[in-house]
């Protein structure tokens, strides 16, 4: 009997070994400022074929929504699976706090960063390019990159070269580059990621690769631009009279970028969505190459992909050029999970209609992954919609700013209260362009006060409440 025993045990133990040695690895792209427009999420005219290829190959989800409509704060959350107001950064701080400092706000609740969770049980860390607001701070990784610079024109004095937009100080701008384009930032941090997947490595590994584009300036090579002739860009919808159903505090969110009615009459609107879709189909060459070199490497069959976006962007949606709002054009980001060990039929697109966080990839991951559970996450997993798309799915997405708004996402309603307590309203299911303001209209009471309940949630609660504090 006892033998019999210690041979079970051995078996366990072999066992338990080879679950160690099979721990998938981890491949994590963030992109800056993308929005909903590729292809597999319904843009017939973006050209997105290693994305769309890559969420043929998953899932892919049609609504899911940043935390916060701001790059830091937004990656902040992705990386600690916590919503901002949690991390303690109030009212007083910056909104764009320092990656070190995220990394120590991350410390003090007892947590740890995604990439730090992973390597405290087993896993190899390696970064490239933005990923927290900056970077990461590089001693936290085992292999660092770093992070290569915006990619700027230059005059022959060395200084910032503008092209079309000169009102504000912003990065904003868009036209073409002077740069070739293997000097660019995101072809190098591609490059990188590239070689990595060729090399041998002892232990599972978790690399993480973040793209600037397109994120402003919207510089990029003429063959980018080239691919988008000016006569054949579709203009997106787009209504004159939009603002006149809207709280005035709405306007607190906007920046000193342009609005349509400018880029309309400068003839500037096409161009601008030239640049912004030429910086898309860039990326996505790049992230091309990271699953090329994925697919010949011995990893294939063993390495789950992600893929997101840290907020969306309006291209003259709304009257608006930029991200910060509280509508869907901030909000809504494309996110992509692959796990080869569950099969979809290849080149089948399995779209997932619920509403989901970008703070819900943490702990998807960890389950994916077969790593215990870190409790102190505020996400969801949603291995249950991987696994059944068409599941029911009734939690909220929440979307943050302190001082300016609180939002959520439910059902085929969008719900937003401003700080000074204006509303907004909309039911997407016949108003996808957020056109029509409900929430005056006494047939949406009943919807306007289970909404005002869901942000008075315990987790959210304070979130809200940092939305209202302002002078």
């Amino acid at each position: 009997m006892k033998l019999l025993l210690s041979a079970s045990a051995f078996i366990m133990l072999m066992f338990s070994s080879l679950l160690a040695v099979e721990k998938p690895n981890v491949i994590f792209i963030a992109v800056d400022d993308l929005n909903d427009w590729e292809g597999f999420m319904g843009n017939d005219q973006i050209i997105t074929p290693n994305m769309d290829a890559l969420a043929s190959q998953g899932v892919f989800f049609k609504s899911a929504h940043c935390q916060y409509a701001v790059c830091g704060p937004s990656r902040a959350s992705v990386m600690s699976g916590m919503y901002y107001h949690s991390l303690g950064f109030g009212t007083e701080s910056a909104i764009q706090q320092k990656d070190m400092a995220v990394y120590k706000a991350v410390k003090e609740k007892g947590s740890l960063l995604i990439y730090e969770y992973f390597a405290k049980h087993g896993y190899k860390t390696m970064a490239a390019g933005k990923l927290l607001h900056h970077h990461v701070p590089e001693e936290t990784v085992d292999i660092s990159h770093g992070r290569g610079p915006w990619d700027f024109n230059y005059d022959e004095n060395g200084e910032k070269k503008r092209l079309n937009w000169f009102g504000s100080k912003g990065l904003l701008d868009w036209g073409p580059i002077s740069k070739e384009e293997h000097e660019m930032s995101d072809y190098k941090a591609a490059e990188w990621a590239v070689d990595l997947l060729s090399q041998k490595h002892d232990k599972p590994f978790f690399l993480m690769t973040g793209f600037l584009r397109p994120h402003t300036p919207l510089y990029i090579q003429q063959k980018y631009l080239d691919m988008y002739p000016l006569d054949q860009i579709k203009l997106p919808p787009y209504k004159a009279d939009d603002y006149d159903d809207i709280p005035k505090a709405a306007e607190d969110t906007w920046n000193s970028y342009p609005s349509t009615t400018w880029a309309i009459e400068n003839n500037q609107w096409r161009k601008m969505l030239q640049a912004y879709m030429g910086c898309i189909t860039f990326t996505d060459v790049q992230i091309g190459k990271i699953l090329e070199a994925l697919e010949k490497s011995p990893y294939k069959d063993n390495t789950i992909v992600v893929l997101w976006s840290d907020h969306g962007f309006h291209m003259g949606e709304k009257e608006r050029f930029q991200k910060h709002t509280a509508w869907d054009e901030s909000t809504k980001v494309p996110m992509i999970i692959k796990d080869p060990r569950i099969r979809s039929k290849r080149g089948i697109k399995t779209p997932i209609e619920a509403n989901v966080e970008l703070i819900d990839i943490y702990p998807t991951l960890l389950e994916l992954c077969g790593l215990p559970e870190n409790k102190l996450l505020e996400g969801n997993s949603l291995v249950p919609l991987i696994k059944n798309p068409d599941l029911e799915w009734k939690e909220p997405a929440y979307t943050f700013r302190k001082e300016k708004y609180a939002t959520v996402k439910y059902g085929t309603y969008r719900f937003t209260e401003y700080f000074d307590g204006s509303r907004e309203l909309y039911n997407h299911a016949n108003d996808p362009n957020e056109w029509d303001n409900l929430a005056d209209d006494e047939t949406y009471k009943n919807i306007v006060e289970d909404m005002c309940k869901l942000l008075q949630q315990p987790d959210v609660r304070l979130g809200y409440e940092e939305s209202k504090l302002k002078e």
